[in-house]
């Protein structure tokens, strides 16, 4: 498999979350919004990676899937421990109370494995799909 220099649209997707994160500091506090700033975050960080360590490699189809099972892993895990630290941040930039109740930070806590564990799946999934393609 080969990972190109370039990553297409990186660059646009990036300016899009940096918009999307100036924009979700002044709003109020919704579950969906952090979420959606967690895996955002989270999905453009790895992508930056595999574009900085993968630029241009040629790599086995084995090590192809670990790879993008691993990045699945992480961005699963990434995703919902960035979420609980955006929850953290909005509520402390924010000093009338907390953004987010109880019971939706223990959701997102207990949904890490989960993600992790369907990250992890997917990752190993279009691993599969994209390495018959080379």
């Amino acid at each position: 498999m080969h990972i190109p220099a370039k990553i297409p649209g990186l660059k646009f997707i990036t300016v899009l979350m940096g918009i999307y994160a100036a924009i979700w500091i002044s709003l109020e506090g919704a579950l969906w919004r952090v979420m959606l700033m967690g895996v955002g975050v989270t999905a453009v960080s790895l992508l930056h990676l595999l574009q900085k360590y993968g630029r241009g490699r040629v790599i086995s189809w084995p090590r192809w899937l670990g790879l993008t099972a691993i990045i699945g892993l992480l961005f699963g895990l990434g995703s919902s421990l960035l979420t609980l630290v955006f929850m953290a941040i909005k509520t402390g930039l924010h000093a009338h109370g907390p953004e987010f109740t109880l019971q939706e930070i223990q959701w997102v806590s207990q949904q890490t494995p989960l993600w992790a564990a369907v990250g992890l799946l997917i990752g190993l999934g279009l691993g599969m799909l994209t390495a018959k393609q080379s």
